[in-house]
């Protein structure tokens, strides 16, 4: 089986039920992934630690295990939910979403409950590392910080409309949603977002979305965002021609206060070489007010068996001159001691 299939099959069978038939009535379907991760600074200095808490010293906290348990109740309604335990989280349980698909016809579905976030190419399986080169996704576009870029929350409280369209090659589908996502120290409220894929062959992948919604932060250093209007425009592009693999994306973020406007984004290109894909990624965020970060990682991907792979990846994160409000340098929780700090990693990724 050539690596898109691998990649395609893991998509499917641990995180895209709404894509996929959850099986014969009344069966239930478990599926899982396991990530074992190793992470370190080199340059951050003494009590400095970067995001998910690597730091000098080293860390395994990136480790983490999920389930997605999937079931077809009748001959129309499906359920799909994920639940997952994080090193950085102390491995506490918890529920990343949970949600009921109405398949109101071929080409048109409805998702009611805790619905998985559909903007970014890889984030409706984010959480998933083995479907993708990284140890960890681009966080110049996908990191979840309240200081970071804001672009890629995990999922949406509401109601999500799935229209698709496929022919022989293609597949089009349009996701228009709505209803209540938490971020940070409060909620978005109203949220109302559109997305616009499309699918080629499984070689070409392009997708356009918006969302806007009303924040509501009532305390902390983004309480002057309180009832302010945030907006979110995205674009991106993913090609996997066998051997050449290529994706980027880019992001912009208002959220009603001029210095926390956002423009981030990031450039991948991988090469396949047998079961090995070294890659390089640039990535770039930028806040008004001053802060955010540029970074460049260097990775290898090898395919260890048709579920499992291993990853080496050595990034050099470079941080804003201006700290953030909450006293960090880019997604630094204080000012590094050098300049370009080295993160290096190493990871077992598996899909069952």
């Amino acid at each position: 089986m050539n690596k898109l299939g691998r990649f395609c099959i893991a998509t499917l069978c641990v995180a895209a039920p709404f894509t996929a038939s959850g099986g014969e009535i009344g069966e239930i379907q478990w599926h899982g992934f396991l990530t074992g991760a190793y992470m370190a600074t080199s340059g951050a200095g003494e009590d400095v630690h970067y995001s998910g808490d690597i730091s000098d010293k080293g860390t395994t906290k990136d480790t983490r295990l999920g389930l997605t348990v999937t079931t077809q109740v009748d001959e129309k309604w499906r359920f799909a939910a994920q639940m997952k335990a994080k090193g950085v989280e102390d491995y506490s349980m918890e529920m990343d979403w949970a949600y009921a698909t109405y398949d109101y016809s071929d080409g048109f579905a409805v998702n009611v409950g805790e619905i998985k976030y559909p903007v970014g190419l890889y984030n409706e399986y984010a959480e998933v590392g083995y479907t993708y080169p990284w140890i960890r996704a681009p966080e110049a576009f996908y990191n979840q910080n309240a200081i970071g870029p804001n672009m890629t929350p995990i999922s949406y409280s509401g109601v999500g409309l799935v229209f698709t369209s496929i022919g022989d090659e293609t597949e089009f589908d349009f996701n228009l949603f709505g209803g209540l996502l938490d971020v940070p120290d409060g909620h978005l409220n109203q949220l109302i977002g559109a997305k616009l894929g499309f699918n080629w062959a499984d070689m070409l992948r392009l997708q356009l979305s918006a969302t806007t919604g009303i924040m509501e932060i009532e305390t902390g250093p983004r309480a002057p965002m309180n009832n302010k209007q945030h907006t979110t425009y995205a674009a991106g592009i993913g090609l996997d021609m066998e051997s050449l693999v290529f994706s980027a994306e880019i992001g912009r973020s208002t959220m009603g206060v001029d210095r926390m406007k956002t423009t981030t984004g990031y450039a991948m290109m991988g090469y396949r070489f047998g079961d090995f894909m070294p890659h390089v990624t640039y990535g770039h965020w930028d806040v008004n007010g001053g802060w955010g970060q540029e970074e460049i990682t260097l990775g290898l991907r090898t395919e260890l068996t048709s579920n499992t792979a291993l990853k080496v990846d050595v990034k050099q994160v470079t941080p804003g001159d201006n700290p953030n409000d909450d006293g960090g340098y880019g997604l630094f929780n204080t000012k590094p001691d050098e300049d370009n700090v080295l993160i290096y990693g190493v990871a077992l990724e598996l899909v069952f």
